[in-house]
C-alpha cells in the first residue's frame, strides 16, 4: 500500500524497510489513525495531523475490520477515499507536522539567528576587550614618553577612556610643555650653569641629550683657550664621550711635547749665564760658543753671525767704562718648547737681566727685557733686549 511517509510527507510504500528520501523506518513501524486514516509512527500517542488520541491496537483493529468486510473491493474502496482524504488535507497536513520540512526548516532557521546573535556577541565582547587592553598598553606608553605629541595622539584616539586616565596624560603633558619652555631658555642662555640646571630639574626631558653635546661644546671652547695641559686634561677627564675627545687627545699631546722638562729648563738658564759671563769678562770665544753660527735675528739685524755678536761685545766697551756686569733674574724666566717652520723644536724664551756699569766716579743700573730663541743643540738662536725705563 502506499502512504505518505509521516516523517517527510514523501510516497512510500507501506511495505518499504525505510523512506527512500528521508531514511526512516517504515515497514513494522507505521499504523493508520482511526480519526483520520493518515499513516503515523506505531509509538505516537497523538496523531500529528488531527491530534486524536491514538490506540496501541489501532493496527488490530485495522486489521479486523479488514478481514470482517470479508471484501477486497471494499478494503480498496476504504483506500481510495483515505488517500483521497489524505490529498485534500496534504498542505494543512504538512504544516501541522512536527517533523515536516517547513517546520525544521523553520527550527533550523531561528537555531541559525540564535547561533548567529551569539556570535556577534561574542565578536564584541572580545573586540571591546581588545579595545581595553590597547588602551591600557598605550596609556602606560604614553605615561612613560617625554614626547608631547604621544600624549596628544592618545587623548585624540580614546576619549572614552577612563578618566584617571586622560587626567594623568593631561598633567604629564602640561608638566612636558613646561619643559619645553625651560628648556628654550636655557638653550637660549647658552650658559653652562643654566643648562646643568635644566638637566638636574627635567632628567627625562628629550632635550637632556642636546643640553649635554652644548655643554660639551663650551668645554671645549674653554679648554682651547686656555691652552693648557690641565686645561685639556679636564675637558678629558668631564667628556670620556665628548664630540671633541680625539682633538682633545692630540691637542694634549702637542702640549706634553711643548711642556718644558726640569733639565731642559737648567739647560736655557745654564746657556744664558754663559752668554752673559762672557759679556763680562769681555772674553769672545765665551760668548761665540753659546750662539749658533747664523742667528735668525740678533739685535733687529737678521742672518747675522758669530762676528756680529763679536761686534756688539766690543761696542758696548766704552773706553770710560771701568766695569760691566750683568746678571739674568732667574725668577722671570718663562721657557716654551715649540716646533718651527721647519719641524724643529726649538725654545721660546723670555726673562729680565740687569746691567750695573760701573764708571770713574759713577754706578749706573739699567733693566732690560730679553725675548730669546734657543735651539734644540742648546743654542742662541735669535736675541733682542729692550731697556725698560723705571
Amino acid at each position: 500500500m502506499i502512504i505518505k511517509c509521516p516523517e517527510c510527507g514523501r510516497q512510500v510504500s507501506d511495505k518499504a524497510p525505510t523512506c527512500p528520501s528521508c531514511g526512516v523506518e517504515i515497514a513494522g513501524k507505521i499504523k493508520r489513525c482511526e480519526q483520520c486514516g493518515e499513516a503515523v509512527f506505531t509509538n505516537d500517542e497523538e496523531c500529528p495531523y488531527c491530534h486524536a488520541i491514538l490506540s496501541t491496537k489501532t493496527e488490530n483493529h485495522t486489521d479486523n475490520r479488514r478481514a470482517g468486510n470479508g471484501s477486497t473491493g471494499a478494503f480498496q474502496q476504504y483506500d481510495v477515499k483515505q488517500t483521497a482524504t489524505a490529498a485534500e488535507n496534504e498542505t494543512p497536513a504538512q504544516d501541522s507536522n512536527p517533523h515536516s520540512p517547513k517546520k525544521t526548516s523553520r527550527k533550523r532557521l531561528i537555531a541559525a539567528v540564535l547561533f548567529s546573535v551569539c556570535f556577534v556577541g561574542m565578536l564584541l565582547y572580545i573586540y571591546n576587550q581588545s579595545q581595553q587592553n590597547h588602551e591600557e598598553t598605550d596609556y602606560n606608553y604614553a605615561m612613560s614618553s617625554a614626547e608631547p605629541e604621544i600624549l596628544k595622539d592618545y587623548l585624540l584616539r580614546y576619549p572614552d577612556a577612563p578618566q584617571a586616565h586622560r587626567d594623568s596624560i593631561t598633567a604629564h603633558l602640561e608638566s612636558l610643555e613646561k619643559g619645553n619652555e625651560a628648556w628654550e631658555n636655557a638653550a637660549r642662555s647658552n650658559s653652562r650653569s643654566e643648562l646643568m640646571r635644566y638637566i638636574e630639574e627635567n632628567p627625562s626631558s628629550l632635550h637632556v641629550q642636546e643640553a649635554m653635546l652644548k655643554i660639551d661644546s663650551i668645554d671645549w671652547a674653554v679648554a682651547q683657550k686656555g691652552c693648557t695641559e690641565d686645561a685639556v686634561r679636564k675637558y678629558l677627564a668631564d667628556h670620556p664621550d665628548g664630540r671633541y675627545y680625539d682633538e682633545a687627545t692630540i691637542m694634549l699631546g702637542e702640549l706634553e711635547k711643548s711642556q718644558v722638562q726640569p733639565e731642559e729648563e737648567t739647560m736655557v738658564i745654564g746657556l744664558f749665564s754663559q752668554f752673559f759671563e762672557g759679556l763680562n769678562m769681555h772674553d769672545e770665544e765665551t760668548l761665540v760658543s753659546t750662539v749658533s753660527m747664523v742667528l735668525n735675528n740678533f739685535l733687529g739685524k737678521t742672518n747675522a753671525t758669530a762676528n756680529d755678536v763679536v761686534t756688539f761685545l766690543n761696542k758696548i766697551y766704552k773706553g770710560d767704562i771701568d766695569n760691566m756686569n750683568w746678571v739674568a733674574d732667574r725668577q722671570t724666566y718663562k721657557i716654551n718648547k715649540v716646533t718651527n717652520e721647519d719641524g724643529e723644536q726649538e725654545y721660546h724664551v723670555i726673562f729680565y737681566a740687569n746691567e750695573r756699569i760701573q764708571r770713574e766716579g759713577a754706578t749706573e743700573n739699567l733693566r732690560y727685557r730679553i725675548t730669546a730663541t734657543v735651539t734644540a743643540e742648546g743654542r742662541i738662536s735669535g736675541f733682542e733686549m729692550t731697556k725698560i725705563n723705571e
